[in-house]
């Protein structure tokens, strides 16, 4: 746990030390996750993410492109409910969206956005949990009602990768609403063919 809290800490400490750079603006961002898995018969479940972000204007390119950056902790995860079973993947993730976007201001006090690019997650913790039957191939799951960690050699993978696409609006250049969308890139489990899948809404507000 204490590698975890810092690889988080120095994760943020990243992000912050860039805030002296000129036309850099950071702040803090929070919303829901709505997380599946790409195969079928698996539903989606409801998580959070919570962290920060930063935005770097790149005028040497263009007007109004800039580079979106965040740190987050994040529950995503899938579900699976019959009529009288059921397992529960619970992973939090330390996630980071690295994406380029543009950003068109309609008047000093209001502006729409979109961004795209890659995102790079590592499994800090998680419970996996089974209700109504035995899950004989997840390992730690030997009970009716059993519970075990999510990470692990038969569960799920660790590090994640995927591609992001997000838009937004954003007003007095100070607070943001957006939604996106997160296609894992990775089996998230070995050789199951599941890779993570996450609709996301957002709000943002910038110190």
């Amino acid at each position: 746990m204490k590698k975890i809290l810092v690889l988080f800490v120095l994760s943020i400490a990243c992000i912050m030390g860039t805030h002296a750079q000129e036309g850099l603006k950071w702040g803090a961002m929070a919303g829901m996750n709505s997380s599946k898995f790409s195969t079928d018969g698996l539903d989606s479940k409801v998580g959070f993410h919570v962290g920060i972000k930063a935005e770097k204007e790149l005028p040497q390119i263009a007007q109004g492109v800039y580079l979106d950056m965040a740190a987050l902790l994040s529950l995503k995860g899938a579900q699976i409910n019959g009529n009288d079973a059921s397992l529960k993947f619970n992973p939090y993730y330390l996630e980071i969206p690295i994406h380029m976007g543009y950003k068109y201001a309609i008047n000093d006090n209001f502006a729409i956005f979109g961004n795209f690019g890659p995102y790079f997650a590592v499994g800090l913790f998680g419970k996996m949990k089974a209700t109504g039957y035995l899950i004989d191939e997840v390992e730690g799951l030997t009970s009716i009602h059993d519970s075990a960690k999510v990470f692990g050699s038969n569960a799920m993978k660790r590090f994640d990768f995927g591609l992001g696409l997000k838009a937004g609006v954003e007003f007095f250049q100070k607070y943001q609403v957006s939604i996106g969308y997160d296609w894992g890139l990775l089996d998230n489990i070995e050789d199951s063919g599941n890779k993570n899948r996450n609709l996301m809404l957002s709000v943002g507000y910038f110190f």
